[in-house]
């Protein structure tokens, strides 16, 4: 072996013959001729080769002109004294393997350049696919991505930025983004992305390894997910042959313009020409200089006036007093802009308000006419209703954010509830002790209630909450929850319940029924500061099917339901409040007042449920909030959620506990050992199922149900079930993911204790169960 500079030199395999009893998987890669020129054992057994000579005639011509690229940029942009890590995907046999890789360019025989890789760590298949792939196709792509600090320092940049600029360290093109624009300005406002969080969509030219291109730059605001600082994320693309085509058609443009005005001009000569093209158009023509806008009669149609009275409100008011009050300074700005620069078409959308009464989207298309000076004269345009699709966007967006944040919440849930289990539990260990400090450990527990608490309500938000449903009746439960309501509202605010007779028993989680019409009557409370009234009305309510069906029923599938009306005197709500009053964490309340989770949860909760949740309220004239929930089809009624008082002590029975998670198991054992059980724990289904073969049996199982290995807690329980009927079993779980505590409760019949659960509920489920 020997080191020219700072790059290291193998003139044959003997100077690597250090390297072969590691364990670490090693190869040299010849880069030049792309073929393995040398492998340890353990990068023998990596490849899945008998041995190395069979390994050295392996054949990599298939190998993708990606991976050609990036063994190239390792070669060069390495100064050979500091080794380069990287995630790969490798085909040993066909077989995808994800390793993390450590390469260190070196030279072999004469000079031949190759890499000395080495593998840091394998990655096995519960591997986040999606990411990989994207990490893939990120490398792969054609289009330049780079992220920069908030200072301009470049922190990483895929092989299409590398190639088009070089490295980090080979000059001022690599280094920072002001070195790349040709204009600083922009530079600016692209890295204003990290602290400002707009983005930005610009087309610049740009100092590259092989002179200026222009390339379109879309600028976002990210997060460095080593450092966590906010960071400008740019991707761009090289549009050098678009923009010369375009200057080539702007030019051609200009010399057709002439002709363009003359023959608009003998145009607007032809009345009947110009009357038959506008007949069936929404068109507007807008005589700028003597202020005369002429519609055809589909414009008008299109708006739903009576043409007469149309053309009176235009000739008193103007068409922009028709415009949405939102729409309005947007609107002046775009049509200012349309006068200043007229070679750049109008280009707007907005609401109109229609003859009906209603707002409705249009999409308003134009077209400045000039003289000769480039004055402009008319402007000429069509006007498309695009209020459908308006629609399907909000509805998109709602439903991808939904999504986002169920995503979100169902993946810390569990792990989150689990912790919130280890505080809580111990909070409560710490209350039962002779300990001076036992009003701090009150306080701690009702901090982690807190906590699930918000978990549930954005989990209810996002219908991915576990819920319990039965048969409910509200006339039981609204009496009950009307009692709490009154100590909690205070003296100032009155609470009556009005409902119907007959009224007719719901299909759902009692529990989230009395959280739902808690919030809502906390909120109507708030609304009220100087007191009031608040309302509770059950009655029952019938979905029609087929068309005529109002906005609130529409969203409803036919049938028979019970409708909650809840409602206040209090302030009320503005238009932009109520539009926003479902969004989760959305407040109008000071900080530290409010979550902004109460409405949302109720929202989530009732459609999770198979109903709907809709407002009604103007300012100074209270709200009113309607909780639509499905008929029972049982006969037989729960009651009132009823809550547990005491812990019920326990005779010496023995409790195995399956749970996975150490801290959570530890604190389950001490508290049911202060609850006088014997207890045994276990980690894994497989201990666990050790354990209770061996007599005596427990006379209890408490398992989770999220367990490692691919089993859970659910397959565990029918396997106990079937070997030993006579050991009761209770499942818990912070998130169970899809419908196995449903299915568990329902279909097979065993108890459920919810994350973190409270120690007297944990005693009274494990003694019902017991006893049951």
């Amino acid at each position: 072996m020997i080191q020219i500079g700072a790059i290291i030199q193998f003139s044959s395999h003997d100077d690597l013959s250090q390297f072969a009893q590691l364990a670490t998987p090693l190869w040299v890669f010849d880069v030049d001729r792309h073929k393995i020129w040398w492998a340890n054992p353990a990068g023998i057994d990596f490849w899945e080769a008998h041995n190395l000579l069979e390994l050295l005639d392996r054949d990599f011509s298939t190998d993708s002109d990606t991976v050609r690229i990036r063994l190239q940029q390792i070669v060069n942009s390495s100064s050979g004294s500091e080794r380069i890590q990287d995630t790969w995907t490798l085909y040993p046999n066909g077989d995808p393997k994800t390793v993390s890789l450590s390469f260190l360019p070196v030279h072999i025989e004469a000079n031949v350049n190759a890499v000395l890789i080495e593998v840091k760590q394998y990655f096995d298949n519960n591997t986040d696919q999606e990411s990989l792939r994207i990490l893939e196709a990120a490398r792969a792509s054609a289009l330049m991505v780079s992220t920069f600090s908030a200072d301009g320092r470049l922190l990483a940049q895929n092989p299409a930025a590398l190639n088009c600029y070089g490295t980090a360290t080979s000059g001022l093109l690599g280094n920072d983004m002001v070195g790349r624009l040709k204009d600083p300005d922009v530079a600016k406002q692209l890295l204003s992305t990290a602290t400002g969080g707009q983005s930005f969509d610009t087309e610049q030219e740009m100092r590259t390894q092989n002179g200026f291109r222009v390339h379109r730059i879309l600028a976002r605001r990210g997060r460095d997910p080593v450092t966590g600082t906010f960071v400008a994320v740019l991707s761009e693309e090289d549009i050098t042959k678009q923009a010369i085509i375009q200057r080539q058609m702007q030019e051609l443009n200009e010399r057709l313009e002439a002709e363009v005005i003359e023959r608009t001009r003998k145009l607007a000569e032809s009345e009947e020409r110009y009357a038959l093209a506008t007949q069936n158009a929404a068109i507007w023509d807008w005589d700028i200089e003597q202020d005369h806008l002429f519609v055809s009669p589909s414009f008008i149609e299109a708006l739903k006036y009576d043409p007469s009275d149309f053309r009176v409100a235009l000739a008193s008011s103007g068409i922009a007093d028709l415009v949405h009050p939102e729409d309005v300074v947007s609107y002046r700005a775009e049509l200012d802009r349309h006068l200043n620069e007229p070679d750049v078409p109008f280009h707007h959308e907005h609401r109109f308000l229609m003859g009906t009464g209603e707002f409705r989207w249009f999409h308003a298309l134009g077209k400045c006419v000039v003289d000769h000076a480039g004055v402009p004269k008319r402007s000429v345009g069509l006007l498309t209703d695009i209020s459908d699709r308006k629609r399907l966007e909000a509805s998109l967006f709602s439903a991808q954010r939904l999504e986002a944040i169920g995503q979100l919440t169902g993946g810390i849930a569990h792990d989150f509830n689990n912790l919130l289990t280890v505080v809580q539990g111990n909070a409560e260990l710490l209350g039962i002790v002779d300990d001076p400090d036992h009003e701090l450990a009150g306080q701690i527990i009702k901090a982690a209630q807190r906590g699930a608490e918000l978990t549930r309500h954005l989990l209810a938000f996002s219908r991915k909450q576990t819920l319990l449903p039965r048969s409910v009746d509200l006339f039981d439960l609204v009496s009950t929850i009307s009692k709490t309501l009154l100590r909690v509202l205070g003296e100032e605010v009155s609470v009556t319940t009005q409902l119907e007779d007959n009224l007719w028993a719901i299909h759902a989680d009692p529990t989230q029924v009395e959280s739902a019409i808690l919030n809502v009557a906390l909120n109507a409370r708030d609304a009220m500061p100087q007191g009031g009234k608040l309302v509770i009305e059950c009655k029952n309510r019938e979905i029609p099917g087929g068309g005529g069906r109002s906005n609130i029923e529409s969203s409803l599938q036919p049938g028979q339901y019970v409708e909650i009306i809840i409602r206040d005197t209090g302030l009320g709500m503005s238009e932009n409040t109520l539009a926003r009053a479902f969004e989760p964490f959305f407040t109008t309340k000071e900080v530290g007042q409010g979550s902004g989770l109460g409405l949302s949860m109720v929202f989530g909760f009732s459609r999770q449920s198979g109903g709907d949740a809709t407002i009604q309220t103007a300012p100074g004239e209270g709200t009113t909030i309607s909780i639509t929930l499905p008929r029972s089809s049982s006969v037989q009624e729960t009651k009132a959620v009823s809550r547990p008082s005491d812990v019920i002590q326990g005779k010496g029975e023995h409790i195995h506990v399956l749970e996975d998670n150490p801290d959570v198991q530890k604190v389950i054992f001490e508290t049911l050992e202060a609850m006088n059980y014997r207890v045994s724990l276990s980690s894994n289904a497989k201990a666990a199922m050790q354990a209770v073969t061996q007599k005596p049996h427990p006379d209890l199982i408490l398992t989770d149900v999220v367990l490692p290995g691919g089993q859970s807690g659910l397959d565990f329980a029918r396997q106990v079930s079937i070997l030993h009927p006579g050991i009761k079993i209770v499942l818990m779980s912070g998130y169970p993911e899809g419908p196995l505590t449903e299915i568990a409760l329902v279909k097979e019949g065993y108890a459920f204790l919810q994350k973190p659960m409270e120690r007297v509920l944990l005693s009274q489920t494990i003694r019902s169960v017991l006893i049951g």
